[in-house]
């Protein structure tokens, strides 16, 4: 049990670089992004595409992948949500909609819809054992990148002149006008970061599930409700919630033999918050 608490922890800090990224894309473009997933599920294929089935050196195509992940998600502001200008939220949620849609689209066309076997990072290395737990090659470089974009992430925010302009955007995007802050450069900047983390996290989760053009499914419902819970506002509430998902989704997964059940638990907790108490993201427009 203790090593299905830890495995779980591990893909939800997994979970939580694609919540953070949802949330660092509302934040700066007041946008709830469906298509965050798939992001990173075009940016995983890229790769595979390059340096599993390509001759590409694996580092050069992983930062092919993340480079990918970064345009897509720039593209999708530049081309289709900054000129959408001030709108609902409704009409946010349909169009990132639409948009998961035609990466998922894409993604069948170019790929197709059987499974690929992705290989595990560092090949047949056993892992780590540590006080009895086991963790695989793919948990150990899971855990560490994550941890990683988490601290690099939170230096940038906090520290750097991007994050400074970023957080005046999230506060204000009027006031942040006002004060000479270009507005729609830093959302794309915003939804750049956004298509990198969900690369990366993608990247993170292929070896260790089930590779087809819907892998990111699971991962993308884990992070949209941790932002939801974080009220698509608190990054470190976002990642909390992301891996307590991750720990209850393996718990339930192990004690429930018949699959998505988790799934199902999940999506009615949501439907649940949304109910009782939606966020102020889904409510209005500020």
């Amino acid at each position: 049990m203790s090593t299905l608490i830890l495995s779980g922890a591990i893909a939800g800090l997994v979970y939580g670089l694609v919540a953070c990224a949802i949330v660092f894309v509302y934040r700066a473009s007041r946008t709830v992004n469906l298509a965050q997933g798939d992001i990173g599920m075009v940016a995983a294929f890229v790769f595979l595409s390059l340096s599993v089935r390509g001759d590409l050196p694996v580092a050069l195509g992983v930062a092919a992948a993340l480079a990918c992940g970064g345009l897509v998600g720039w593209l999708m502001n530049r081309l289709v949500i900054s000129p959408l200008g001030e709108r609902d939220q409704g009409t946010g949620l349909v169009v990132t909609l639409a948009l998961a849609s035609i990466l998922q689209l894409a993604a069948l066309q170019i790929w197709g819809g059987s499974a690929y076997h992705f290989p595990p990072w560092f090949g047949d290395w056993a892992g780590v054992t540590i006080a009895g737990l086991t963790l695989r090659g793919p948990e150990v470089l899971a855990l560490g990148v994550s941890l990683l974009f988490v601290l690099g992430g939170s230096v940038l925010y906090q520290r750097s002149r991007l994050g400074l302009r970023l957080r005046a955007v999230s506060e204000s995007r009027q006031a942040a006008a006002t004060l000479g802050v270009h507005v729609k450069r830093i959302s794309g900047y915003a939804w750049l970061l956004g298509g990198v983390m969900s690369a990366a996290a993608a990247l993170l989760i292929a070896p260790l599930t089930r590779f087809d053009p819907h892998f990111m499914f699971a991962v993308m419902t884990s992070a949209l409700v941790a932002a939801l819970l974080a009220g698509f506002k608190s990054f470190p509430v976002a990642m909390g919630a992301a891996v307590l998902i991750g720990v209850l989704r393996n718990v339930v997964g192990f004690q429930f033999s018949t699959a998505g059940v988790d799934e199902v638990l999940l999506l009615a907790f949501a439907i649940a918050v949304l109910l009782v108490k939606p966020p102020a993201a889904l409510r209005t427009v500020t």
